[in-house]
C-alpha cells in the first residue's frame, strides 16, 4: 500500500467514510430533507469527501451561479493604462480585478507575484478571498481561433458570431446558446449540425427548420416538436417519416404548398397566431416523460449515448456520473458537475473539463490533474487554492513549493478545513464572478433581489442605455411584417413587450429575418434566451403518474403543468 503524503487529513476522512451509511438529511440551505443513497456513497469513497450539506438542488444552484449564459455588460478594464470600457460577462457592479480578453491570456501578469503563506489563524475561504480580490478575472471566457466573433462567448471555433454563448465549430449565428456544428442560426438553443435555424431547440441534423423543438434530420419544417426524418411539415407534433403534413393532418403535395402560401409567417400578428394554435396542439398531444436515447441505466432527462448515469440532464457520450447537468461531451465517473465535457473523475466543478482528471470543488479549469478549489487555471497539477495560474504544479495560493513542502502544508489545510466543516463543498456563491441575477442559476432558480442581497449576493441593477440622438419606440409601434421593415429600424431603440428594457435591432438581424421570413424580435436578447428557457424543464426529476396507463413514471415534467407526459411504451404506441 502507497504510504500516504497527507496522514493527518487521511485518517480524519477514513473515519468520517467508515462511519457513513445511506441516511436521510436536512439540507443547510432549503431545509428540506435529501437522501445520501448508497450509490453517492461508492462515489465520496472514490473521491475522499465527506457527505454534502446542501441537498441536490442547491448544489446544483450553487455551481450555476457561477455561469453567466445571457448578460453581457460594458466595463472598465483594470489593466494599467487601459482608459476604455470592454466587453465583460462581469458585471460593473463586481468587485473582481477584470481584465481585457487580450491581456488576460498574455504573459503580461504574473498571477504568482500575487502568492500568499498559509495562515493557521484565518479560515480557508478568507485567505481565498483575499487572493481572489487581486488576481485578475477574464473580462470574456473564449475559446481560441474565433475570428469577427468579440461577442462569443465560451466557445471555440466560431467564426462571425454574434451574441452567442457556447459552442464549436460554427458560424454566422446570433443570440443563440450551444451551437455546435452549424451555420446561419440565431434565437436558438443546442442545435448541432444544422444548416438555417431559427428559434430552435435541441435539434440536430436539419436544414431550414424554424421554430423545431427536440427535433433532428428535418428539412423546410415550421413549428415541428419531437418530430424524426421528416420534410415540408407544419405544425406538427411526434411525427415520424413524413412529409407534407399540416397540423398533423397528411396532405398532398400540392395542398400543402397551397395552404403554405397562404401563411405569411413574417407577419408578427400571423406568427402570433400560428404559434398559439401549434402549442395548444403540442398540449393535447402525447409528450415524452423524458427524453432518452440509445442510453442504459439512466434517469433525468435529455440524456443521448450514455450509460449510469442518475439525475442528470443533456448528456451525450457519458458514464458513470451523479446530479450532472451539460456535458455535451465525453464525461465519466463523475458527480456533482455542471458545465464539463472531456474529462473524467470530476468533483462538485463548474465549467471544467477538456482532458482534466481528479479535479475537486473547482471553476473554470481545463487540461489540469490532482487539483482541487482552483478558480480560472490551465494547464496545472498538483495544486490547491489558486487563481489564475497555468502551467503551474505544487503550489497553494499561488505560492510554489517544493513537493515535500506541498504535501505537508496541504495536509494541515485540508485537515483544517475538514475539521472546521468546510472541507467538501464548492465555493459559496458569494465568490462567483457574475451577480447572482446575471447568472444561469436565476434562470433556472429565480430569485428576488432582496433574497440575493440578504444572502450576501451581488445583484447588477438595470444599467441606463445611452439613447442620445435616438428615437425609443414602443413594440407595437414597429413594422407588423418583415417586407415593410427597413434599415432606419436599426436607429431605433425599442422597449421590450415583456422585459420593459430597451434593445437595438442590427442590419445583420433584418436581412437574416428577411431572408427567412421571419417577424422582428419584440424583446431584448436576454429575455428571448429567457423564453427558450421556459420550454426546456427545470432540470429536475418529479415522481408523477403516466397520462395514459397511470402508472407511476419519473418526469421532468409536472403532470399539471398543462403538458401529458407519457411512459415511454405508452408514448411509442401513439407516435405517427
Amino acid at each position: 500500500m502507497q504510504e500516504s503524503k497527507t496522514p493527518q487529513f487521511d485518517r480524519l476522512i477514513d473515519k468520517i467514510l467508515d462511519d457513513l451509511v445511506p441516511r436521510a438529511k436536512v439540507c443547510v440551505d432549503c431545509k428540506k430533507d435529501f437522501q445520501i443513497e448508497a450509490e453517492d456513497i461508492t462515489f465520496l469513497k472514490m473521491f475522499r469527501v465527506p457527505p454534502p450539506k446542501l441537498c441536490p438542488v442547491c448544489r446544483q444552484r450553487r455551481r450555476l451561479s457561477f455561469a453567466n449564459y445571457s448578460n453581457i455588460y460594458k466595463r472598465k478594464c483594470n489593466v494599467l493604462g487601459h482608459d476604455d470600457t470592454m466587453i465583460s460577462l462581469v458585471a460593473p457592479v463586481m468587485p473582481w480585478v477584470t481584465y481585457d480578453h487580450e491581456t488576460y491570456y498574455s504573459d503580461a501578469w504574473d498571477p504568482f507575484s500575487h502568492g500568499k503563506e498559509v495562515k493557521n489563524d484565518k479560515s480557508f475561504l478568507d485567505q481565498f478571498l483575499d487572493l481572489l480580490k487581486v488576481i485578475p478575472q477574464p473580462g470574456v471566457r473564449r475559446g481560441e481561433n474565433s475570428p469577427n466573433s468579440n461577442y462569443s462567448f465560451y466557445g471555440k471555433d466560431m467564426k462571425d458570431c454574434f451574441y452567442v454563448f457556447g459552442g464549436r465549430r460554427s458560424e454566422d449565428v446570433m443570440y443563440s446558446s450551444s451551437i455546435y456544428d452549424s451555420k446561419h442560426v440565431a434565437d436558438s438553443y443546442f442545435v448541432k449540425k444544422v444548416d438555417t435555424a431559427y428559434d430552435s431547440i435541441r435539434t440536430t441534423d436539419s436544414y431550414n427548420v424554424k421554430y423545431a423543438y427536440f427535433s433532428s434530420n428535418c428539412i423546410d419544417c415550421d413549428f415541428i416538436f419531437d418530430c424524426r426524418n421528416c420534410q415540408n411539415c407544419f405544425s406538427c407534433v411526434n411525427l415520424r417519416n413524413k412529409n407534407y403534413c399540416w397540423f398533423n393532418e397528411q396532405l398532398s403535395k400540392e395542398e400543402f404548398q397551397k395552404r403554405k402560401s397562404e401563411v405569411d409567417l413574417g407577419s408578427r400578428s400571423v406568427f402570433e397566431e400560428c404559434r398559439k394554435k401549434f402549442w395548444n396542439l403540442v398540449k393535447a398531444n402525447p409528450i415524452r416523460a423524458t427524453r432518452i436515447y440509445k442510453s442504459q441505466n439512466v434517469s433525468g432527462d435529455d440524456i443521448i449515448t450514455s450509460h449510469n448515469c442518475q439525475n442528470c440532464f443533456q448528456l451525450e457520450g457519458c458514464e458513470n456520473l451523479r446530479y450532472v447537468a451539460f456535458a455535451i461531451v465525453k464525461l465519466k465517473d463523475s458527480m456533482d458537475i455542471g458545465f464539463s465535457g472531456g474529462a473524467e473523475k470530476e468533483y462538485d466543478c463548474q465549467n471544467t473539463g477538456n482532458q482534466s482528471s481528479n479535479i475537486k470543488f473547482s471553476y473554470a479549469v481545463k487540461e489540469s490533474f490532482d487539483c482541487e478549489y482552483l478558480m480560472s487555471c490551465r494547464n496545472c497539477q498538483n495544486c490547491f487554492g489558486c487563481v489564475g495560474l497555468k502551467n503551474a504544479s505544487y503550489c497553494i495560493f499561488n505560492k510554489k513549493y517544493s513537493p515535500e513542502e506541498y504535501w505537508q502544508v496541504l495536509d494541515e489545510v485540508k485537515t483544517k478545513m475538514l475539521e472546521g466543516g468546510i472541507y467538501g463543498e464548492f465555493f459559496p456563491m458569494s465568490f462567483s464572478p457574475y451577480p447572482y441575477n446575471s447568472s444561469f442559476a436565476h434562470i433556472i432558480y429565480p430569485m428576488t433581489q432582496t433574497e440575493a442581497r440578504s444572502r450576501g449576493l451581488y445583484w447588477q441593477e438595470d444599467l441606463d442605455v445611452d439613447t442620445k440622438g435616438l428615437k425609443t419606440i414602443l413594440v407595437n409601434e414597429l413594422p407588423d411584417n418583415i417586407n415593410n421593415v427597413t434599415e432606419e429600424v436599426c436607429n431605433l431603440v425599442v422597449i421590450g413587450e415583456e422585459s420593459k428594457k430597451p434593445f437595438k435591432i442590427t442590419s445583420r438581424e433584418i436581412d437574416f429575418y428577411k431572408q427567412n421570413k421571419i417577424p422582428l424580435p419584440i424583446d431584448t436578447p436576454q429575455q428571448r434566451i429567457l423564453d427558450r428557457f421556459k420550454i426546456l424543464n427545470n432540470f429536475q426529476i418529479y415522481q408523477e403518474n403516466c397520462a395514459s396507463c397511470e402508472k407511476q413514471i419519473e418526469s421532468s415534467y409536472k403532470k399539471f403543468d398543462e403538458y401529458r407526459p407519457y411512459c415511454e411504451e405508452c408514448y411509442l404506441k401513439e407516435v405517427i
